[in-house]
Formats: C-alpha cells, sequence, structure tokens
C-alpha cells in the first residue's frame, strides 16, 4: 500500500472514530439519534467490541501502587506489592503488555505513598488505538478522570463538549507531566 493510500485509510478511520464518539455522546446525553446514515467501521486491526456486564469496574478507590487502565474493551489493574507487578483482568480475560506507562506510575505512587484519585484511569498511547470505543467503556464503567496522551486528542476533533462533562479528560504530554498531574501537592 502507498503512503497516500495509507494516510486516506488513516484519515478514513479518524472520521469514523469522531462520528461514533458524537453518536455515542448523544446516547449518553438522551438526545435521539438523528438518522444519520452511515455505520461505524473499526480501524485496521481492531476486535470486535464484547458487550461489557452492567457493574462499574472502575468505580475505585485505588491503594496506593495501584494504576486502573483499559487495553482494548479489557480494564485493567495493575499493582505493586512487595517489589512485584501483578495485573489483573477484572473485566474479562484477555492479557495485556502495554503497561510500562501504568507500572512507573504504580511505583511513583509507592514510593510517594499517595494513591491516585477515585475511578481514575490512565492511558497511554499503546491504549488509544480505538478511542472512542475505550472512552465508552470508560462511561459505561462509570470511570470519572481519564488521562490521555496528547497525541490522542486528534480522534477527539469534531466532538461535541458535553464530552468533557461526561468524563473529566486531561491531556498529558509527557510521562513527566502526566506524574506531577497525579501526584501534586495539595
Amino acid at each position: 500500500m502507498s503512503e497516500l493510500s495509507e494516510l486516506i485509510e488513516i484519515n478514513r478511520n479518524i472520521e469514523n472514530q469522531n462520528r461514533e464518539i458524537i453518536r455515542l455522546l448523544k446516547v449518553i446525553a438522551g438526545e435521539k439519534d438523528d438518522g444519520d446514515d452511515w455505520e461505524y467501521v473499526p480501524p485496521m486491526g481492531a476486535g470486535q467490541t464484547e458487550e461489557l456486564p452492567d457493574a462499574a469496574y472502575l468505580v475505585t478507590s485505588p491503594q496506593a501502587g495501584e494504576v486502573y487502565f483499559l487495553d482494548g474493551t479489557d480494564i485493567f489493574r495493575l499493582s505493586i506489592k512487595n517489589n512485584e507487578t501483578v495485573i489483573d483482568n477484572i473485566a474479562g480475560s484477555g492479557q495485556t503488555d502495554n503497561f510500562k506507562l501504568q507500572e512507573m506510575i504504580a511505583n511513583e505512587s509507592v514510593k510517594r505513598n499517595q494513591s491516585l484519585e477515585d475511578s481514575t484511569v490512565i492511558l497511554s498511547i499503546e491504549n488509544c488505538t480505538n478511542l472512542p470505543e475505550t472512552l465508552r467503556v470508560c462511561y459505561q464503567q462509570k470511570a470519572k478522570n481519564v488521562y490521555l496522551p496528547w497525541s490522542s486528542m486528534t480522534q477527539l476533533v469534531g466532538a461535541p463538549d458535553i464530552l468533557m462533562k461526561v468524563l473529566k479528560l486531561d491531556f498529558y504530554k509527557t510521562e513527566e507531566q502526566l506524574i506531577e498531574k497525579l501526584f501534586k501537592e495539595v
């Protein structure tokens, strides 16, 4: 595939993701679908999504050393206990190897003996490949704060302002900036 073809495909995926974000936000806000005649097509390589149970897995009060994150539609809890990293899939059966950032934050949490805010989700660039679906899961599972890499902001172009009211989205440019935001002195 030529570079131009790849760029066109990426652009189509972004447009479809933006439409899906808008559709989901209308559903969340209780607005009636205006009958747009388009179908959401997940990005290349994205797996089929499965329905999540009604339990609110992201209504959490993490302890020091605990970080919650998503990889696809699976919800994970990463814990540091006795200098050992433990990863639990709390809403599915899949595994992940995209947890470097979350492990760093959990270690920082232990080092400072400070936990993250309640119902907080940390996403890395690897966790944001299908952002509309990820945000749907965050909303459905009652997350309140979602930290996203700055580069994922392009997937939200054209999304309605209500998105910021439904979920508190906080963007970070670097890992150091994220740590400052998470562990700011009160």
